[in-house]
């Protein structure tokens, strides 16, 4: 610059940085015609597309940040500003479904609060998908089992918190539960039996 004219200037070591990244790692950008000043860069990988800070040499032999920036491609998360998308981005239809890859966003991405109990991950089972421990039957028989283990359909990273709305007029309670690889395994445990003729409950896995 020189004043407020902006005149192209040869020779300057011009680097595209991902946030983070040091000097060395910048994608050099290459003069288009010798003494020009003006630079370039071909991206072609799809996975170098996205928001870069722009680095150069001038006052600083090891770089620095221009104050500039630019994005090639699509905008990737990298651009995106802490606390710059509002709920009313998504209300107003600017942000919808259709735009957001499909796993990519998790709980661990929102902050403590924005997370309503229609967002969490649930399972509801019923003694239907039970099997007896001595009967082997499902549902399972009262009169013959004092375990019934049911193995939750979705997968799982952590255990995660059952409910057992009991419904018939046999005292049931929850036995054990645990969590290998990815698969819940539940045990409910059949203590007493009065006028229940069979087992009728639900059950509900809640997880983040």
């Amino acid at each position: 610059m020189e004043g407020t004219e902006r005149k192209p200037q040869s020779g300057v070591d011009i680097r595209l940085l991902r946030p983070g990244q040091s000097w060395a790692e910048g994608k050099h950008l290459i003069e288009t015609t010798p003494n020009s000043g003006y630079y370039e860069i071909g991206i072609e990988d799809e996975a170098d597309c996205g928001f870069y800070e722009i680095w150069d040499n001038v006052g600083n032999t090891q770089g620095q940040f221009s104050g500039k920036t630019c994005t090639i491609g699509k905008l990737d998360a990298r651009g995106l500003q802490n606390n710059c998308i509002y709920g009313n981005h998504i209300l107003d239809g600017v942000v919808t479904g259709s735009k957001i890859a499909n796993e990519s966003i998790g709980t661990e991405h929102l902050q403590n609060g924005l997370l309503s109990l229609t967002k969490l991950q649930y399972e509801i089972q019923d003694q239907d998908k039970g099997v007896g421990d001595n009967s082997q039957s499902s549902p399972a028989k009262l009169t013959e089992d004092k375990i019934i283990t049911h193995t939750l359909d979705k997968e799982y990273q952590e255990l995660p918190h059952i409910i057992l709305t009991n419904q018939c007029d046999a005292f049931l309670y929850i036995a054990d539960a645990k969590i290998e690889g990815n698969l819940v395994t539940i045990m409910i445990g059949i203590s007493q039996v009065y006028t229940a003729t069979d087992p009728f409950y639900k059950l509900l896995a809640l997880a983040k």
